[in-house]
């Protein structure tokens, strides 16, 4: 951590004309909010200080010997060029916005104080509007540098903003390259620019979702290490009934309607017939792999995210690529009455296909079937006449849900709890 003289310095030499073209000053301005989280307030006013130092002698350094020093500087290090005369401009059109905002033009904050005393702007004018200027460009840094020392996982909306960013990456890499294809075919005057740009974004958005489900899928399967939330005693009340096609709060949920309560669920789903399926977060997946799945009409199982994981496993009944029932299972805990596993499960039925956002892409999934009781009561009715060793009942444990913006699904909100002969 540095102290208050090193930040003094930082921050000046950050804002003095011809060492802040070395010297970054964001270091020393979030180090500053670090220590704002402990209670310090003497990086802040360091850095604030020196700043201002920073500015005023920039100011009249080209006051006095800006001609001058100007053209040594553009000898020295020709890469000002392009900032001096963009600030020049904007000195020109709108003098007191960028004094006031120049911290947060980039390279331009560089060389405005300099030019601002070169144009022989009065004192008084560069003094007020620079310091409103310095306020916000070092408030900026500050600000960041208190909220990584407190933790961005505190700020729901700001952790959930960072979510949707990393969870989105590839989508707005492949989005961010089309269109600087576009820029440069545009200033190049390309050919047929528009069928090009349209066939160079395609090609991206696919190779965005080839990257998603064969590179990165498993990347999401988060591991337990303490098995703590595995362990824990859980009432099935406590339970949030509700899945999501990705990590980010901006997809509609789906439906959590079944729930198991003994050592695992697969014996029994076998036991009804049911086929497992691979997943792509828990399987190994190549391509090849993935066209034989798909002739033999059980294509692997988009994941589908409960408390931010994928599910463990998954099955359907026999069916075609287009229309199939299929169910998802997690480990939620123990169940405080049986003291037995407890597993919650998802269950659906595909019909078609639809373009549909997922995960941070844009792809081809199945459309599901908004009424999912439908579903829970075949699941409940193929129990009670194959399995009846098995105890079956429906719960009220979740609200009544009705299709809208937030929802894919309806629901009376009974979940189908079946119970192991071991668990009753």
């Amino acid at each position: 951590m540095f102290d208050g003289m090193s930040l003094f310095i930082g921050a000046l030499l950050d804002a003095l004309i011809g060492p802040n073209l070395f010297v970054p000053g964001e270091p020393f301005l979030i180090a500053a909010g670090y220590q704002l989280h402990q209670g310090i307030w003497t990086g802040v006013i360091a850095v604030l200080f020196g700043g201002l130092i920073g500015d005023q002698a920039s100011y009249w350094i080209g006051r006095y010997v800006g001609v001058p020093a100007q053209k040594k500087l553009l000898a020295w290090q020709p890469k000002t060029r392009r900032p001096i005369a963009r600030c020049r401009h904007l000195m020109y059109k709108k003098g007191n916005y960028v004094l006031a905002f120049a911290r947060l033009l980039g390279p331009v904050a560089w060389v405005v104080p300099f030019i601002a005393g070169t144009n022989k702007i009065g004192w008084s004018r560069f003094s007020l509007f620079g310091l409103v200027g310095l306020l916000l460009g070092v408030g900026q840094f500050v600000m960041w540098g208190y909220l990584l020392a407190y933790g961005i996982e505190q700020f729901p909306v700001l952790s959930q903003a960072k979510l949707v960013v990393v969870e989105h990456q590839y989508t707005l890499i492949a989005i961010a390259a089309t269109l600087l294809f576009l820029v440069i075919g545009y200033k190049l005057r390309w050919r047929f620019l528009f069928t090009k740009f349209t066939g160079v974004f395609f090609a991206l958005m696919l190779w965005a979702n080839y990257s998603h489900f064969f590179f990165y899928s498993d990347d999401f399967a988060q591991q337990e290490s303490s098995g703590a939330r595995l362990a824990a005693i859980i009432q099935p009340s406590e339970l949030a009934y509700k899945v999501y096609p990705g990590l980010s709060n901006v997809f509609d949920a789906q439906a959590m309607n079944i729930m198991f309560i003994g050592e695992n669920p697969r014996d029994l789903m076998l036991e009804l017939g049911w086929i497992e399926n691979l997943t792509f977060s828990r399987n190994d997946i190549e391509l090849k792999d993935y066209i034989q799945l798909l002739k033999d009409n059980t294509p692997p199982v988009s994941d589908l995210f409960w408390n931010n994981q994928p599910q463990e496993m998954a099955f359907q009944l026999p069916g075609d690529l287009l229309r199939r029932s299929h169910i998802r299972w997690w480990q939620a805990g123990i169940d405080a009455k049986s003291q037995q596993k407890m597993w919650v499960g998802a269950l659906s039925y595909d019909d078609g296909l639809q373009l549909t956002p997922y995960s941070g892409i844009v792809t081809v999934l199945h459309s599901v079937d908004p009424n999912v009781d439908l579903e829970r009561d075949k699941l409940a009715k193929q129990v009670s006449e194959q399995a009846s060793n098995r105890q079956i009942e429906l719960a009220a444990l979740a609200a009544p849900t009705v299709l809208d913006d937030d929802h894919e699904y309806y629901t009376d909100g009974r979940i189908l709890v079946i119970r192991d002969h071991l668990a009753y």
